[in-house]
């Protein structure tokens, strides 16, 4: 007989830096099932709901879910505090291991199947929207077997963005759509609007890569990746420097 704690853990991964969240649960690597939010931030109202729905239908206790792994940011500064929040209160009181999933590479694994059988050289740009005519971006480069991260998230005007990176671009992520004038102007490959979106999946295929090496973060040193300070505590500090001023 197969003891239960033989058996593969429990894991939730679990993603809302964009405006469609999701969580998926797992068994080890396995994916058992994925459920969507609704659009429009609700985050805060049907993470709680949703999670409770998938581990109802798979007979789960919270106490039993061994891993959390979160998609990291950049995104949403609501959303991911909200999942955030959720990550850390699982680890607390059920002792839960973290892992936080960098969102860019979320993204980019929507299209590493379309990646295979392309030469090296190739370069691929995940672009969110970071206002103020910037996007928040990350770049990467595939060698004809593994894709590498050359550019870091950061904040980034369009054109300096592609001049960085060169050609072949493949450019993925909801960005596209605030930039698209600055975008046509340049030869890139668009990749399909359904790639373009964080998912839980993703986020649980790259999170047992993460924990196979040992990056587990502790539930208060668990902080989301942001590429600048929210626009509204930028403006409240530009307002008290011309106070003090």
């Amino acid at each position: 007989m197969v003891n239960e704690k033989d058996k593969p853990e429990w894991v939730l991964a679990v993603e809302t830096s964009s405006a469609v969240g999701s969580v998926a649960l797992g068994r080890g690597e396995a994916l058992l099932a994925e459920e969507e939010f609704s659009a429009g931030h609700r985050h805060g109202v049907e993470l709680l709901p949703t999670v409770d729905r998938l581990l109802r239908s798979a007979g789960v206790e919270p106490s039993r879910i061994e891993w959390v792994f979160i998609s990291a940011g950049p995104g949403s500064f609501t959303g991911l505090r909200v999942g955030f929040t959720f990550a850390r209160a699982l680890s607390q009181v059920h002792g839960s291991k973290l892992v936080a999933v960098p969102t860019c590479e979320v993204i980019v694994a929507n299209i590493w199947d379309q990646m295979t059988g392309q030469g090296p050289g190739l370069k691929v740009a995940v672009v969110l929207d970071a206002k103020r005519k910037q996007v928040c971006a990350a770049g990467f480069e595939w060698d004809g077997v593994e894709l590498r991260k050359i550019l870091a998230e950061q904040a980034i005007r369009p054109n300096d963005l592609l001049s960085r990176l060169g050609r072949p671009l493949w450019m993925t992520g909801e960005g596209i759509d605030y930039h698209q004038s600055a975008l046509e102007e340049h030869e890139v490959t668009l990749v399909a609007r359904e790639h373009w979106r964080p998912r839980a999946s993703k986020v649980l295929t790259l999170g047992w890569t993460l924990a196979k090496a040992g990056r587990v973060v502790a539930y208060d040193d668990l902080t989301p990746t942001y590429v600048r300070i929210p626009e509204a505590e930028e403006k409240w500090r530009a307002g008290e420097l011309k106070h003090l001023l």
